[in-house]
């Protein structure tokens, strides 16, 4: 529904929403809303409003502030700028720990637990071979990064999904091997985003300043956590469950059910113990807003006692 608004008329609605006395959630979309729904107490204090867009949600928390709404608060992804030196300061606007919510559970004993619903450890420890799986996924989602922050800083035009969601998404096969999960080269994924944005950009700059531009960026050290894209995580994790290992699991369709397994296997104890869950728990106590389920109330505040 709000997807479809503009900020003026979301803040509107929010504001002008006499049945609802709790707090206000401003995210930004769908994926955000399954994975905040299990711990918000949406039940009876939180609504969850999914917007449509990081920029939409700081829009419509800044209207509220200038109108001294107080019952409400925005989670955005990361995305780049912590590595930029740019992070947001809209009050009531809160962060990621990392790139996005998708790199927090992929750092989490959640990963093991998705990997275990569609293969076995047998099959994962032939494929690993002594190495490290985050290693060699971060590796891989790194490359890809650093294209996509060359594109960010640069303005390169390049696109990285298709304009509607049912539109064909970026063939991640191109430049990773199916056999190996071995990465191609960056000739071969620059090549392969630059073909397909080609009409789905409004204007490509041209391949070998890409790839300059990338070069650049190369040599510096970056936090990876901060640097990939949880999207092309669950796509390289996709990639390995079902071309590598051959997962013969029929629930494992496409990359949305990497995520979905992933917040699904996201427990309590992982989410209490990131910076984002603590910012806002303080807010709640700054605001007298009981903001999540009795559960993780109960939970941190036993580990509190503990320490």
């Amino acid at each position: 529904m709000f997807e479809h608004m503009t900020a003026d008329r979301t803040a509107n609605a929010i504001m002008q929403d006499s049945t609802f006395k709790g707090t206000n959630l401003v995210v930004e979309g769908t994926k955000d809303y399954k994975f905040y729904s299990k711990f918000f107490n949406i039940e009876n204090t939180v609504q969850i409003k999914q917007v449509g867009g990081k920029e939409k949600v700081r829009e419509v928390i800044e209207l509220l502030n200038a109108r001294n709404f107080n019952e409400k608060i925005g989670i955005i992804d990361s995305d780049f700028s912590k590595i930029l030196s740019d992070e947001v300061n809209t009050e009531n606007v809160f962060l990621t720990d990392f790139h996005d919510i998708e790199v927090m559970m992929f750092g989490s004993p959640a990963l093991e637990t998705t990997l275990n619903i569609y293969t076995t450890n047998e099959k994962i420890e032939k494929f690993l071979d002594g190495r490290k799986l985050r290693g060699i996924i971060l590796d891989l989602a790194k490359q890809i990064g650093f294209l996509k922050l060359a594109n960010h800083i640069y303005k390169l035009g390049l696109a990285f999904k298709p304009r509607q969601p049912q539109g064909k998404p970026l063939k991640y096969k191109d430049f990773i091997d199916n056999r190996t999960l071995d990465f191609k080269g960056n000739e071969q994924l620059i090549t392969t985003v630059h073909n397909y944005s080609i009409n789905r950009s409004d204007k490509v700059i041209d391949a070998k300043i890409v790839e300059e531009k990338v070069k650049e960026l190369v040599d510096d050290k970056y936090d990876l956590l901060h640097l990939v894209n949880g999207h092309d995580l669950s796509n390289i994790l996709f990639f390995l469950l079902k071309k590598v290992l051959r997962s013969p699991n029929m629930s494992l369709y496409d990359i949305h059910s990497i995520e979905d397994s992933l917040i699904m296997s996201y427990e309590a104890r992982f989410w209490i113990d990131t910076e984002l869950f603590k910012k806002i728990y303080d807010w709640g106590l700054s605001n007298n807003q009981t903001l999540f389920k009795e559960d993780i109330e109960h939970l941190y505040n036993k580990l509190r006692l503990e320490v």
